[in-house]
């Protein structure tokens, strides 16, 4: 299905519920499907309907409209009066829930807030699992990039011109291996880079110029 066939079907069930403009299209779909529930879905659904202000006995109907049990009912609504759960993007991915191919063509998701997109990008690392396909040093290195944007209060994925003494500073990698790192980290995905100059007696040199991709990527399969 194309993404305006999926906006058209989250238009046409929201108006049918009355649901507000917040609640994500990934889970109005499953109200959409107008089948039965697994336990896992209905309960993400129900902390979602709870997230956009929906009282117990609405939440209720809904999920009796999904041919979900009562006592199931029961026991998700009892759930959501003793703690306040909510499903960002990652963990909606997580399940399949996501309607897209990449969250960035979701307008719920481009209309978040850029403090909560931040975190949960940055949080993307370990989703991916990056930190077990890399090695040690590239993983230090890596930090070290985000580390010079933050000191310098810059946003995540701006183009940063360093030195491979800065670079040390932050990484406390050795100087002999910190180019090689920086290709391995170009060749996965995860920063662009483009050498500087080699500092030559009574010149300045040139600063290599470094950029993390935010999003950050899932590694390739192969």
């Amino acid at each position: 299905m194309e993404d305006l066939e999926k906006y058209q079907e989250y238009e046409k069930t929201r108006s049918k519920t009355r649901l507000p403009e917040t609640v994500k299209p990934c889970l109005m779909s499953l109200i959409g499907k107008k089948q039965k529930l697994g336990g896992e879905e209905a309960f993400v659904l129900a902390c979602e309907l709870h997230r956009v202000g929906k009282q117990a006995k609405r939440i209720e109907q809904i999920l009796d409209s999904l041919y979900i049990s009562q006592s199931k009912v029961t026991s998700i609504v009892r759930s959501l009066e003793k703690t306040d759960y909510k499903y960002d993007c990652p963990a909606l991915e997580d399940r399949g829930l996501c309607l897209f191919d990449k969250r960035e063509n979701c307008r719920w998701w481009r209309k978040s807030p850029d403090k909560n997109k931040k975190g949960w990008e940055e949080k993307d690392f370990y989703r991916y699992h990056w930190q077990k396909r890399l090695r040690r040093t590239e993983e230090c290195l890596y930090r070290a990039l985000r580390s010079i944007e933050t000191r310098r209060g810059w946003q995540p994925g701006t183009r940063l011109f360093v030195s491979w003494d800065e670079l040390y500073e932050q990484s406390r990698i050795s100087r002999d291996t910190i180019g090689e790192k920086l290709k391995v980290l170009r060749r996965v995905g995860l920063i662009k880079y483009k050498p500087g100059d080699h500092r030559i007696k009574g010149s300045k040199g040139r600063a290599s110029q470094v950029t993390r991709t935010i999003p950050i990527p899932r590694p390739s399969k192969s």
